[in-house]
């Protein structure tokens, strides 16, 4: 499964990025490695404009993209993206407020509001696709990036690259920027975390009515069981943000990606759940549970369930002590 996931990850995935960009091109955000696949979350205010800029090589492919979330006030945001370049021919009309720098040509692509939503499957999300730009760079040089807004403000996100990859931190981090991203939608914390915290209220509920059963629990099996609980509740907050996105989006092959890593959660917190209820008595089999727990706590953290807090508790019960004192 693990290695089905791997596989996926650079045909669809984009790294995502927080922060607003400058608001002129002398302060413009600097983005190292263009061609790195990411998206630039920010927000705009009324008559707003924010700039990010990069370094690129004459020849060079240059991708941008612009999206909105879906809901609230973004049926009505529709800012414009604009590429600012040496020896870039002109296109379209720029901002009154905007002024380019010496030698350089603007190319404004104007946003248009799709009939329907895009779904993406591994946050997983919906958002609008307003406008998007492929073309190679004419001249090398320092490029800018600015998204504006005549009427209106709202959150945006800047696509850019197109290679996708990801580095060991950014690819463990994952779990934070999905919370993020549902902020960043428009979602509130506790809509975010109902499926968790329902499935951890619920596992905390079934345990206080086996209070005689649950009074001989070691450390080790208290570990276990969080650490199952919290697999499971972020494998069924996939599938609840899969429904979410789906309600609001029209339907994408990608929601088979939702699901694969919704199964991972789900399959990985009914493992440890299972390993945690059986017989405390293990004998000397339990340093085979501790490297049960280990491999369950990796692949918690290498395929994103768990929200940090499963993989932790499931290393907590790898290293622990399984066997019953008599």
């Amino acid at each position: 499964m693990a290695g089905m996931c791997f596989l996926l990850i650079p045909v669809f995935a984009h790294v995502p990025t927080f922060g607003e960009g400058g608001k002129s091109p002398e302060t413009a955000t600097s983005v190292e490695n263009p061609a790195k696949s990411r998206v630039l979350y920010g927000q705009l205010s009324d008559e707003d404009v924010q700039f990010y800029s990069f370094k690129i090589e004459k020849g060079e492919r240059i991708l941008l993209g612009l999206i909105v979330p879906v809901g609230g006030e973004s049926q009505d945001h529709t800012p414009d993206l604009i590429l600012m370049g040496p020896e870039l021919a002109d296109k379209g009309k720029l901002p009154d407020t905007l002024e380019l720098p010496e030698g350089y040509g603007a190319k404004v692509f104007s946003g248009e509001m799709p009939e329907s939503a895009t779904y993406e499957g591994f946050t997983p999300a919906a958002f609008y696709s307003l406008a998007r730009a492929d073309l190679q760079a004419p001249e090398s040089g320092t490029y800018y990036v600015a998204v504006s807004s005549i009427e209106g403000g709202g959150n945006y996100g800047v696509i850019l690259g197109y290679q996708e990859k990801f580095s060991l931190l950014e690819w463990l981090l994952i779990p934070l920027t999905q919370i993020k991203t549902y902020l960043w939608e428009g979602q509130s914390l506790p809509f975010i975390f109902f499926p968790l915290g329902l499935t951890l209220a619920t596992g905390i509920l079934v345990i206080s009515l086996k209070k005689e059963a649950a009074s001989g629990f070691n450390p080790a099996r208290w570990s276990g069981l969080f650490a199952g609980l919290f697999f499971l509740g972020t494998g069924l907050s996939s599938i609840f943000q899969m429904l979410f996105s789906l309600s609001r989006s029209s339907y994408s092959p990608e929601v088979i990606i939702t699901v694969f890593l919704a199964l991972v959660g789900i399959g990985l917190g009914l493992t440890a759940l299972i390993l945690s209820l059986k017989d405390g008595r293990y004998g000397i089999k339990s340093t085979r549970k501790q490297f049960y727990f280990f491999g369950l706590g990796l692949a918690g953290l290498l395929l994103w369930a768990g929200w940090f807090m499963g993989p932790v508790l499931a290393f907590e019960a790898a290293v622990l002590l399984w066997r019953e004192k008599n």
